[in-house]
């Protein structure tokens, strides 16, 4: 251990937070009531400051001079946190999401509880109302990815908390995390994608339903093709994802620094969720002429959405939803969801043995190690090779 990482005498630790600042904590006497170990913490800008403070509140509780009431109730703080905490910087669906959740699945059971009043079997509690259902409410089961997600909100919240100096402790932290499995999604074969894309009757349809299964991209990035986003890179037609196709509800509002552009109604763009989101995709080349000729049919500003309505407004996912399930019946095809394209195009990439920088680059996901992310570039022939080789199993 370093001299600059040493405890402070009579502390039980201090930490350094994520946003710099600094948390130092403190066990005091046991609690009369049931004898429990009790600690306290605090926040500070320096190590000094934080156990100063942590020292402070430690005399104020020994002495009695504490008021319970000054404690906000779980309902209290969640609502308080999300409208500070949560809506200012996160998207507005996420915020919607994390509303629902504690309305639904936290604030029945522990709303009206105080936050340093809460234990695990609170916690557990909740996840066993989720995975088992409720009868008074009407609620049936749900799968442990819900429970998962309730409670990494709620976890979060604490954590909050004990940076504010509110509760000194994260109950959620100490009940066992709830164990996931992975969904298996289920998806066309390359001969059933060839088969709906040949059955589609619809032009701007057809031409849909290929881009989803030979790019990988996600529904929204490609409800928000633009004429600016088809450029040529190194002699190959490529799509430059900068955009996504978002449904915000009327009333929505917006956070600060949060990239978003209004097209009409609940329909906006935004930026893709995560910096590896935008990236390049090469075309093949009679899919990207395809896109092109399509593209002189539409009569919009060069930065707008290309795929409309008859009454030349953008889709909504709905509607596509809807339009991709009658082409599966028409086909005579399973009805998978239409996310399951990407995971279509995921599964021929890896057959085909194409790196994994590779296919993480084209799908765009967020795992990409830093190194690779940051210092390794692919070549966009790379790139345009592996697309080829989707092309080529869905097209046979």
């Amino acid at each position: 251990m370093t001299a600059g990482s040493r405890r402070e005498k009579g502390t039980g630790g201090i930490t350094r937070m994520k946003d710099g600042r600094y948390r130092a904590y403190l066990t005091i006497t046991p609690d009369p009531a049931d004898g429990s170990r009790r600690r306290v913490s605090a926040v500070g800008r320096t190590r000094t400051q934080a156990l100063d403070r942590a020292k402070a509140r430690a005399r104020d509780i020994e002495a009695g001079r504490t008021d319970p009431k000054a404690v906000p109730t779980v309902g209290e703080w969640l609502d308080q946190w999300v409208t500070d905490a949560i809506e200012p910087r996160r998207a507005p669906n996420t915020t919607r999401s994390y509303r629902t959740r504690i309305r639904i699945d936290i604030r029945p059971l522990i709303g009206a509880i105080r936050l340093d009043m809460i234990r695990p079997s609170h916690i557990r509690r909740i996840e066993n109302r989720i995975l088992a259902g409720d009868p008074e409410t009407g609620t049936g089961p749900r799968s442990s990815k819900t429970a998962d997600v309730t409670l990494s909100i709620l976890r979060t919240a604490f954590d909050d908390a004990m940076a504010e100096g509110i509760v000194d402790h994260n109950p959620v932290r100490m009940a066992d995390r709830v164990e996931t499995e992975a969904e298996e999604l289920p998806m066309l074969s390359p001969v059933e994608a060839a088969r709906l894309i040949r059955t589609e009757p619809d032009r701007k349809w057809r031409l849909m339903w290929r881009l989803l299964f030979v790019t990988g991209m996600r529904l929204g990035e490609m409800l928000a093709i633009s004429r600016r986003e088809l450029v040529e890179r190194d002699g190959v037609a490529c799509l430059n994802v900068e955009w996504q196709l978002k449904e915000f509800e009327k009333d929505v509002v917006i956070p600060p620094g949060y990239r978003a552009r209004h097209l009409e109604g609940r329909l906006w763009l935004t930026r893709p969720k995560t910096r590896r989101g935008r990236r390049l995709i090469p075309l093949p080349h009679d899919l990207a002429m395809e896109l092109r000729a399509y593209m002189t049919t539409v009569d919009v500003p060069d930065d707008t959405p290309v795929f409309r309505s008859k009454r030349n407004r953008p889709f909504s996912r709905d509607a596509v939803r809807n339009a991709w399930i009658r082409a599966l019946d028409g086909a005579g095809l399973p009805r998978v969801r239409i996310h399951s394209a990407r995971h279509t195009n995921a599964t021929i990439l890896a057959m085909n043995g194409v790196p994994d920088l590779v296919r993480k680059s084209l799908i765009g996901h967020s795992d990409i190690a830093t190194t690779d992310a940051v210092y390794t570039h692919v070549d966009t022939k790379a790139l345009a090779g592996a697309i080829d080789g989707v092309e080529r199993l869905i097209g046979g």
